[in-house]
């Protein structure tokens, strides 16, 4: 009993820690270090379920075209038991394409997909305000998908694949199509303006029953904060469907949506949490 009161408080200082910008990344240069005239492309993913991906994903990082400064990966492991698995990988790794280096964390217990903005958040506090590009390792992509998002990106906006018109309970949707008013956005395949991640709110104003729905609370934040949310024009494959976390969500994803923006049928204005 005295460990299941005491985990949430742990938790709790863990997530700051992160706020902080504490935790330990381990660097791969996968290829001579250089000094480009464009700095490489920050790209973020978290790992969890699907260890066999990650090679995948750096063969297609790697064949990115129009990256004139490249692409650095950061990873964000939420699962440690894989944590060498993925060491290994990486050890491994070559690359003579797109793909300069790959970071990696791993944190103590599982922090979700919010963990990458942590990344994003470090990121803009060192290089300062910018775009961060998001992927799923359940992903495949072709080869100009960095490129793509990078000349869709402007300041205060989120361009996301995943983007979605919602009638009014959250599964009441339909697919967006570019240049549509946009209601729900994915991170899987999104280019967004890191400024928003060095606002502390986003990461200690979101309700810990809902943590893991970081779409949810993406969308409606930068909502709220009067950013615009647009499709991204790139064709996306899905892999591994049966390994997708969101089959355990479905009731707390409509749940949280609710809890936003009110009950189905009303109008998705933003709720104060």
């Amino acid at each position: 009993m005295l460990r299941a009161r005491l985990e949430p408080l742990v938790k709790r200082l863990i997530r700051r820690r992160m706020l902080a910008g504490r935790f330990d990344s381990t660097t791969f240069e996968l290829q001579p270090a250089a000094t480009p005239q464009t700095p490489a492309q920050p790209v973020l993913m978290c790992l969890w379920n699907r260890p066999g991906r990650l090679g995948d994903v750096l063969e297609m990082l790697d064949a990115q075209t129009g990256t004139p400064g490249g692409v650095e990966l950061y990873l964000w492991n939420n699962n440690k038991l894989d944590h060498e698995h993925y060491l290994g990988v990486l050890r491994a790794a070559t690359a003579s394409g797109a793909l300069q280096r790959v970071h990696i964390v791993r944190t103590p217990y599982n922090l979700g997909s919010m963990a990458r903005w942590y990344q994003a958040r470090a990121i803009a506090r060192i290089q300062g305000p910018g775009p961060v590009i998001v992927i799923d390792d359940d992903e495949n992509l072709e080869p100009g998908f960095v490129a793509t998002a990078l000349a869709h990106y402007a300041p205060k906006s989120i361009h996301a694949w995943w983007a979605w018109q919602v009638k009014g309970a959250y599964f009441d949707r339909v697919e967006a199509a570019e240049g549509d008013p946009i209601d729900h956005v994915g991170p899987g395949g999104s280019v967004t303006d890191s400024s928003l991640f060095l606002d502390d709110r986003f990461f200690t104003t979101m309700p810990e029953r809902f943590w893991m729905l970081d779409d949810l609370w993406l969308t409606w934040y930068a909502k709220k904060a009067g950013w615009s949310l647009e499709k991204l024009p790139v064709h996306i494959e899905f892999v591994l469907h049966e390994t997708n976390q969101y089959h355990a969500q479905i009731d707390l994803k409509q749940e949280f949506f609710e809890y936003l923006y009110g009950a189905p049928g009303e109008s998705l204005t933003t709720n104060t949490p």
